[in-house]
């Protein structure tokens, strides 16, 4: 599905990566983007993972940007922060994780998701996440791009929405603009690179974290 917003710049077209992602997606049945207008209702609403458990991720080093693992993992322990013992994401370095984070190259998107809910438990049970390693005119917003993609995206592997509140991590890109004022707003907020995923710089929203608590809450 292509955006409703022009281009800001040129994206590499990588089509293997590309159809690697789309294939894992598929495989799942289920795909999510960060910026696609489709609809916010996703179709693990109101699903999560075990409460109180650990929730294991492996990041795949193929195409991973200078730092993009770390990155990733910094998302984790945003998440695992906002959660107070809900659940804690803990990186392994095995492929066989029930999470697993990809780097592809960007198309019309920054990241792509695909959970899978067990039909018997109701509970989300695996995620394939996907987070563009290569959108961004320099290397900050290329390194805050990678780091706010893959919070949206594992807040999408962890069950969460999206909103249509820009102020939210979960927010869904579908207006002209959008990608530069939702990034745009972050860098503001950073004095440098080690800024990224620190305590004031989280990329969360009070409602983000009261929204992912309640449905932790929930049965």
């Amino acid at each position: 599905m292509r955006p409703v917003f022009p281009k800001t710049r040129t994206l590499p077209d990588n089509t293997q990566s590309t159809m690697k992602t789309i294939v894992i997606a598929v495989a799942l049945g289920t795909l999510v983007s960060l910026c696609s207008a489709q609809s916010l209702r996703a179709p693990w609403s109101g699903k999560h993972w075990a409460t109180g458990g650990v929730i294991r991720v492996w990041v795949d080093p193929q195409q991973a940007p200078p730092g993009g693992d770390v990155l990733v993992e910094k998302a984790m322990k945003t998440w695992t922060t906002a959660a107070a013992g809900r659940f804690t994401l803990q990186r392994i370095t095995e492929e066989g994780a029930p999470v697993r984070v990809h780097f592809m190259s960007a198309d019309y998107r920054y990241g792509v998701t695909a959970p899978r809910v067990n039909p018997q438990s109701g509970r989300i049970e695996r995620a394939e996440v996907a987070v563009a390693a290569d959108a961004g005119r320099d290397s900050l917003e290329r390194r805050i791009i990678v780091y706010l993609t893959a919070l949206h995206e594992l807040g999408h592997a962890l069950g969460l929405e999206h909103t249509d509140d820009i102020t939210s991590i979960m927010y869904l890109f579908r207006l002209p603009g959008d990608g530069d004022r939702f990034f745009g707003a972050y860098r503001q907020r950073l004095k440098s690179a080690d800024d990224i995923g620190s305590p004031n710089a989280t990329g969360l929203s009070v409602d983000d974290v009261v929204t992912l608590r309640k449905l932790y809450d929930s049965p």
